[in-house]
């Protein structure tokens, strides 16, 4: 049973290395973001099919409740990491609008008068 703990000890410790690492990103590769989300999404699952083969009765107090500190810790970076992702979204429709209207107003210039 100890090793079914240790392993998910180390599970939610790469979880947490994992999202720390998102955190630091500037987003700017596309391919990396999608990655992680693959990735922390199969971690995600390996974490639950392991706790689902431990006995946490059998568990002491002191070790279940460092892993729930461990897991409230993820939970909080999901938080800052959600709100990272929103504020790039929002720069990137920016840049998307200014583009659009750029385009127009490129789009809208008459060469033909131009002498």
């Amino acid at each position: 049973m100890d090793k079914m703990i240790s392993l998910f000890d180390e599970f939610i410790m790469k979880a947490v290395t994992m999202t720390e690492s998102m955190l630091e990103s500037d987003y700017s590769e596309t391919n990396k973001l999608e990655d992680f989300t693959q990735n922390r999404e199969r971690l995600l699952s390996v974490l639950d099919q392991i706790s689902q083969k431990i006995d946490w009765e059998a568990i002491s107090i002191d070790s279940r409740n460092e892993l729930n500190r461990k897991i409230e810790y993820i939970k909080n970076l999901d938080v800052k990491l959600l709100t990272k992702l929103q504020g790039h979204r929002e720069e990137v429709k920016k840049e998307i609008e200014q583009t659009y209207k750029q385009k127009e107003n490129v789009k809208g210039y008459n060469l033909s008068d131009v002498k």
